[in-house]
């Protein structure tokens, strides 16, 4: 059985435990707890004080799932859980490694790589916290992460019972030869391995991660840029929820401005498919930031079925707004197909790599919100075409790879 052993029981200076504090929208605990279960953990040992708060939560969420959540005041059950042909993981109270990090250096056969996960002597973190990244060697600091086979954890039984079984399983298992892989510059890098030492360091760490993400910010798509800034002021809240939130408030609104259209108010209807985009782009701006945050993919709705969705309904928006319901008999029908024509080829032409052209016609919502603004003033017709044109012109000058 694949079993982790985790902790709850390091403070920070404050007090807090290191495992309740909050990074991205969750606990440490819980994002240790993610990492162990996207590894096929099926049984989890924490070593705490009291079996309340973060720990219970997380206790009774992983048992709903079907896992085994055993809290331990202590290690003297451990060689009653672990059995020798188990491969145990552990990972230190506070750590918090790049998901995608850990598995490349684990492995994903059916049988996890031994190893201890060493930092090189002088890293910031062995310098700055001794005591969690322990010396292992003249030149070599553990960097919090073990995975050894369980029979070692037998041996705990020979020591007292007030004794750091975390450090005496990483001694066990260096004795039985465990191999240790040292971490590289980009591995052990600060926003790639963290630790949890306390609120201010993790916020900082956040706000860090929330920039990088939007080093590409862009105001020639200024709808876009400011969802960007939407979602960072909202990031630790909404995290999380973020993007099926926005992605179902968009969805509505869009089918809302199809109704509105089909009544006869194109620049109600249009402005109902501004604001529709809008919360498309806030959508892909939480999906794209719980990747960077949280090292996996969102829990959410897929990013391009949703783009192709908000497209479609903005198109039949504009088709509809172009020729109200009394006039579908009209002559003024076949103009409809400019609304599909603008949307397709706006669609097309932000296809192109690192290209302006490519940036502007990426930001639907300025688009829609334009085409609202001419019909107002009545000139909808006129503006379709327009936009349609340029955004042909665009395609048709648009340099070729060769």
């Amino acid at each position: 059985m694949r079993t982790a052993l985790i902790a709850a029981i390091a403070t920070t200076d404050c007090g807090t435990l290191r495992a309740e504090l909050r990074f991205g929208g969750r606990s440490v605990l819980a994002w240790q707890v993610d990492l162990l279960r996207a590894l096929g953990v099926e049984r989890f040992l924490c070593l705490c004080h009291s079996a309340q708060g973060e720990v219970l939560r997380l206790q009774h969420a992983l048992e709903a799932e079907g896992a085994a959540f055993h809290a331990l005041r202590g290690f003297a059950a451990l060689p009653a859980l672990v059995r020798a042909e188990d491969e145990l993981i552990i990972l230190r109270d506070g750590v918090l490694p790049d998901a995608v990090q850990v598995q490349a250096l684990v492995g994903d056969g059916p049988r996890l790589r031994p190893l201890v996960a060493c930092l090189p002597d002088g890293h910031p973190l062995s310098l700055a916290h001794p005591a969690d990244f322990e010396r292992i060697d003249s030149s070599r600091h553990w960097a919090g992460l073990l995975v050894m086979r369980g029979a070692a954890v037998q041996q705990l039984a020979d020591f007292p019972a007030d004794a750091d079984a975390i450090s005496l399983l990483l001694r066990l298992s260096l004795q039985a030869g465990t191999p240790c892989a040292e971490l590289d510059a980009e591995t052990a890098a600060p926003e790639a391995w963290m630790l949890a030492d306390s609120a201010a360091a993790l916020a900082a760490q956040e706000q860090a991660l929330i920039k990088r993400s939007d080093a590409s910010l862009d105001w020639r798509a200024p709808l876009v840029a400011l969802a960007s800034l939407l979602v960072r002021r909202l990031a630790e809240r909404g995290i999380l929820g973020g993007t099926r939130i926005a992605a179902g408030i968009a969805l509505g609104l869009m089918v809302g401005a199809i109704v509105v259209a089909v009544l006869g108010y194109p620049p109600a209807a249009l402005a109902l498919a501004t604001a529709g985009a809008f919360a498309g782009n806030v959508s892909a701006r939480f999906a794209a930031l719980a990747r960077q945050l949280l090292r996996r993919p969102a829990i959410a709705m897929p990013a391009m079925p949703i783009s192709w969705a908000i497209d479609a309904m903005a198109a039949g928006t504009l088709v509809a707004a172009l020729v109200p319901q009394e006039q579908w008999s009209a002559p003024l029908v076949p103009l409809a197909v400019c609304g599909l024509l603008v949307i397709g080829l706006a669609r097309l032409a932000a296809r192109a790599e690192s290209s302006a052209a490519a940036t502007i016609w990426s930001d639907r919502a300025s688009l829609l919100a334009v085409l609202a603004l001419a019909a107002a003033l009545g000139l909808l017709a006129e503006a379709t075409a327009l936009f349609a044109l340029t955004a042909l012109g665009a395609l048709l000058l648009r340099r070729s790879p060769d």
